[in-house]
């Protein structure tokens, strides 16, 4: 299986990180947008096929990041996760890869 998490990475890598946006204008992706290039999701997908694609490994994947964001930034986790921690003020691109590596070795021992 392959760890979509660390290709999650890569997309930052390759499309850059924004705020604020899950996709900005220059193509750049936040955390949870990344994790969902990686998975093949559309942020424009209808809601039913995002709850059932949410349902699986993404879902599970999410978890995973949102519990080292609630352990690693607690001040900077709530309410929806991933997403206040990418849009908290002081949240770096660094920040976030971080967490997504601290994720993908996660995820890698679980494999």
């Amino acid at each position: 299986m392959v760890n979509k998490i660390r290709e999650a990475i890569q997309v930052l890598g390759n499309r850059g990180w924004t705020k604020n946006s899950f996709t900005d204008g220059g193509g750049r992706h936040c955390l949870q947008g990344a994790l969902y290039e990686a998975y093949g999701v559309n942020s424009g997908e209808c809601a039913h096929h995002l709850r059932l694609r949410l349902a699986g490994q993404l879902a599970a994947d999410m978890r995973l990041v949102n519990d080292i964001v609630a352990s690693e930034y607690p001040d900077r986790f709530g309410g929806v996760g991933a997403s206040r921690f990418n849009d908290h003020p002081e949240t770096t691109v660094d920040d976030v890869v971080r967490v997504l590596e601290k994720a993908a070795a996660r995820r890698d021992e679980q494999l």
